[in-house]
């Protein structure tokens, strides 16, 4: 059995109504400039609140930035 991806905890500034406050992403994914979340009918897109600090650790901070919708 092989280890699970590790995960940092992050908090949603901004997100849609209804879409968690905090959210665990996988910590590859930290690596690129925004994350992406799918919700709803498309993705939601957040940047880091901070993005000088580099990759954050658990309680990083991101801020809702666009949606995109699901290609068809």
């Amino acid at each position: 059995m092989g280890s699970a991806e590790p995960t940092v905890k992050v908090t949603l500034k901004g997100a849609p109504d209804g879409m968690p406050e905090t959210v665990l992403v996988r910590f590859a994914e930290l690596s690129h400039a925004r994350l992406k979340i799918p919700f709803g009918a498309g993705y939601e897109h957040f940047v880091p609140e901070s993005p000088a600090l580099g990759v954050p650790e658990d309680g990083a901070v991101f801020v809702w930035c666009d949606r995109t919708k699901f290609a068809e």
